[in-house]
């Protein structure tokens, strides 16, 4: 499996298009979208804010907030933004940095900049468990966003958090020895499906199995998508969008997924053939891609599930094709 984010850049000066050359030919993690010279920043900006696209500055940390600031609303749906010096000497993230991902996306540019990278998330810097991140990581739904703060302020105190779990899931990793995981009693945190008194994470469950020609746009799928579900309900449980790997450069599904807030999940044809059940074959997909049918099997192993299990059935129009299944069993990854 392989997840890929598109971000766009832009830069005003000789040494900022310099230093953007450098990152577009050393950071391969990420596509690299820069901003059209005829494109009004603001304009650009709105767009981007509007679509979940994060967002690289290459100049003075000032001009990006002044830029970004009519646009910042809401900590779980801003775009990540990052600003680099014109020198391309140090990265920071300056919004989105754990939701959005700023901070990771923000390493990744450093990396491949060799540049210093500047965090100035409190939890990061110490090295402690972060509620958003565990909830951005594993596809759940934050309510009451407000309450963020309180247990972050805790750990950083030297507190504990307890995390009790309504929902079946497995833990996955090791669990942080500032978290407590809890069966009975008040817990700081409560993942259900419903929502609860205090701070609840609500895990988001719709995995769409999607495959299409090449170079359909963003709009085509959308279009698409929404003639089964709405957007409103998309952005609530959607988790992720799911192909197969030979489209982990589609431009289209990747800002799909990122305009829900989803994850980009591809997987091998081999990966995808490991899936048991009946699925309706093509043998032209199957000479072009290897595998005989990638929407419903992409929706069943980007869900977690071993066997043909679908809320949707393959659906296909216009070069399109797209299933859908549901999370199940949840792995609370640490």
């Amino acid at each position: 499996m392989s997840i890929k984010l598109i971000v766009g850049v832009t830069y005003f000066t000789k040494n900022g298009k310099s230093t953007f050359e450098k990152l577009k030919a050393g950071c391969k993690d990420l596509i690299i979208e820069e901003k059209p010279d005829d494109m009004d920043l603001s304009v650009w900006t709105k767009e981007a804010f509007e679509c979940h696209t994060p967002l690289v500055f290459i100049c003075a940390t000032g001009i990006a907030v002044r830029t970004i600031a009519s646009y910042v609303t809401n900590k779980l749906s801003d775009s990540p933004v990052i600003v680099i010096d014109e020198l391309g000497r140090n990265v920071i993230p300056i919004l989105s940095g754990h939701f959005g991902m700023a901070n990771d996306i923000a390493a990744t540019i450093a990396a491949a900049l060799d540049a210093g990278l500047i965090i100035t998330t409190a939890t990061d810097i110490n090295n402690l468990f972060a509620v958003d991140v565990f909830a951005r990581d594993n596809g759940l739904k934050i309510i009451n966003k407000d309450g963020i703060k309180d247990i972050s302020k805790k750990v950083l105190n030297g507190g504990k958090i307890s995390i009790k779990t309504k929902i079946d899931n497995n833990i996955v990793g090791q669990v942080p020895k500032e978290v407590e995981i809890i069966e009975k009693g008040k817990a700081d945190v409560v993942i259900s499906d419903e929502a609860t008194a205090g701070f609840t994470l609500i895990p988001k469950r719709l995995v769409l199995g999607m495959g299409c020609k090449k170079g359909k746009s963003f709009k085509e799928l959308l279009t698409y998508v929404t003639c089964e579900y709405s957007i409103e309900y998309l952005r609530e449980n959607l988790y992720a969008i799911s192909t197969i790997d030979v489209k982990e450069n589609e431009i289209g599904l990747i800002k799909l997924a990122q305009f829900f807030g989803a994850k980009f999940l591809t997987y091998t044809s081999k990966e995808l053939e490991q899936i048991n059940g009946d699925f309706p074959d093509s043998e032209f997909v199957k000479d072009t891609v290897g595998v005989s049918n990638v929407c419903e099997r992409a929706a069943v192993l980007g869900a977690g599930l071993t066997s043909r299990d679908l809320v949707l059935e393959k659906k296909a129009d216009n070069g399109i094709t797209l299933a859908a299944a549901t999370r199940k069993t949840i792995d609370l990854k640490f």
